[in-house]
C-alpha cells in the first residue's frame, strides 16, 4: 500500500497525501544516491518519523493480510505466460 497522510479533512488530506507520497519518493531517490547527509535536520527528522510510521503501517497491513490480498489481486491479473516470464 502506498504512503499516505493520516489527516481527516478531505481537501487537506488529498494535498497532504500527495505531498507525503512525493516526499517518500524523494527519500528513496536521496537514499539511492547516498545524499541524506545533505538534508536539513528537520528533513532528516521527517524521514525518520516517516520510516517509523511506514514500518508500523506495513506490520499492520501484514497482520491483517492486506498486503497479501493486494499481491494476490495483482498476480491474478497476470496471464500464465506473464507469470512464466516473471518466474512466478
Amino acid at each position: 500500500m502506498p504512503c499516505r497522510c493520516e489527516e481527516d479533512n478531505t481537501e487537506r488530506f488529498d494535498a497532504a497525501d500527495r505531498a507525503t507520497r512525493a516526499g517518500c519518493d524523494m527519500r528513496t531517490i536521496i537514499r539511492r544516491h547516498n545524499l541524506e547527509g545533505e538534508l536539513t535536520v528537520e528533513t532528516r527528522a521527517w524521514i525518520k518519523k516517516h520510516d517509523r510510521e511506514d514500518a508500523e503501517r506495513i506490520a499492520k497491513e501484514n497482520a491483517e493480510g492486506i498486503r497479501q490480498r493486494v499481491k494476490q489481486n495483482a498476480l491474478d491479473k497476470l496471464t500464465l505466460e506473464e507469470r512464466r516470464v516473471l518466474g512466478l
